[in-house]
């Protein structure tokens, strides 16, 4: 399994309007719990403002 931590930057608050940007990959059995701890500790290091309008994702790709 691979997995992809996105961030995404959105204009405002609503989320509607976003840009995706991958930040980091793992591809190995413990890849989401990974990439969920470094999404948390990310957006923990985030400024309150900037919580409201951008976020992070992980997003599983499985392999084949």
């Amino acid at each position: 399994m691979t997995v992809f931590l996105l961030l995404y930057l959105c204009t405002d608050a609503s989320r509607t309007d976003c840009q995706v940007i991958a930040v980091e990959h793992w591809a190995q059995a413990n890849a989401y719990k990974q990439c969920t701890a470094a999404a948390k500790q990310l957006t923990a290091d985030l400024t309150a403002k900037n919580r409201k309008t951008n976020y992070f994702v992980c997003e599983t790709q499985v392999n084949q």
